[in-house]
């Protein structure tokens, strides 16, 4: 399997010439907003949480299945990540989940991002046979102190490390390739906090990485990147600044209570599109609601918009929509005019837009 890390460099496609896209190619899915962990950097530790999350849920199977029959219906989505908030092995359902959209190819990459804590030896051999084809770890800390202050939690570094020697001995024992087991860490600035989470699972992972800091939410909220904007924007990882975001015009989130928004860092759903127990996922994907969102960027008005008025995270993304202008946009939109036929099933179209998150 190619490393994780591939698609984070690989030649893009021109997605200005594209939009309006005929479906999402990146859904985020998350089985649920539960997390076991409270990390420092995360909203779910926040104290009041629950209540700006909306709630705390768990995706049901028979919902599930409704949402992998939605999703495959469009037949564009490149890459399911299950993850949004929280911990998706929480729900216990998850191994099913994968076996199923692989079985049914619901899309061409299946991906889960966890904190490692709950991948026991009781799930190993189903994650192994499930199909999934990039596991994503996310340690909080290079040694046990570290992890254990930033991820407000009990469980042992160790213990995380154990549970993913594990996995990578059942699954070398099947003699498969999946999953790919890719685990990193935001960069510490730290030499010797980085160099011992290097040193702690080079030899059990495919591939490790030290991950940019960004920042999920608006100062408004506090701060959880730990750092100033000014600063955060200087850094590399923001580098490509831009005026319109880019992910809104080719991703999706499907939270666990069924609501569509349109940002992977929208975890108290400020920009929420349309529920999958009202529409279809097609109708919202080509809902007024998301065009408004979609044209607001493009005429320069975001900050108009409450979700993203503050974001710094659009300049993360390699994709630059800031020479479309919303005419040519409503055009498009007007005629259905295809910029460039698409055949969803080739295996170059779109492979590399991925949302690339460093959570």
């Amino acid at each position: 399997m190619r490393p994780y890390t591939y698609y984070q460099s690989a030649k893009r496609i021109e997605l200005s010439q594209l939009v309006p896209l005929p479906g999402p190619m990146t859904i985020f899915l998350e089985p649920t907003n539960i997390c076991n962990f409270k990390c420092v950097f995360c909203p779910e530790s926040f104290s009041d949480y629950k209540e700006q999350a909306g709630g705390l849920f768990q995706l049901s199977l028979p919902d599930y299945q409704m949402v992998a029959r939605e999703i495959k219906e469009l037949g564009t989505v490149k890459v399911i990540n299950f993850y949004m908030l929280g911990e998706p092995f929480v729900n216990k359902r998850l191994p099913e989940f994968i076996t199923i959209a692989k079985r049914d190819s619901v899309s061409e990459r299946v991906i889960v991002t966890s904190n490692g804590s709950l991948i026991r030896s009781d799930v190993h051999e189903a994650i192994v046979h499930s199909g999934l084809d990039y596991l994503r770890i996310s340690i909080y800390g290079g040694t046990r102190d570290t992890q254990k202050a930033n991820a407000q939690s009990a469980i042992p570094l160790e213990t995380i490390r154990q549970n993913i020697l594990g996995l990578r001995r059942m699954r070398d024992s099947k003699r498969s390739e999946r999953p790919f087991i890719y685990v990193k860490m935001i960069d510490t600035q730290n030499t010797a906090d980085n160099e011992a989470f290097i040193n702690n699972f080079r030899d059990i992972a495919d591939e490790v990485v030290l991950e940019p800091l960004h920042s999920w939410n608006n100062p408004e909220e506090g701060n959880l990147a730990g750092m100033s904007s000014e600063a955060l924007l200087a850094t590399d990882y923001f580098a490509q600044k831009k005026e319109v975001c880019p992910f809104l015009f080719y991703t999706l989130v499907i939270h666990s209570d069924l609501q569509v928004s349109v940002c992977c860092t929208d975890w108290n759903k400020k920009l929420v599109i349309g529920s999958l127990r009202e529409q279809s996922l097609r109708d919202i994907w080509n809902g007024d609601r998301l065009r408004t969102l979609q044209l607001m960027h493009l005429e320069r008005r975001r900050h108009e918009i409450e979700g993203c008025k503050n974001c710094t995270f659009l300049h993360t993304g390699r994709d630059n929509l800031d020479p479309l202008t919303p005419t040519d946009f409503k055009a498009r939109i007007r005629s259905h005019l295809e910029i460039a036929p698409v055949d969803t099933h080739r295996r170059d179209f779109p492979t590399v837009l991925v949302a690339i998150r460093t959570d």
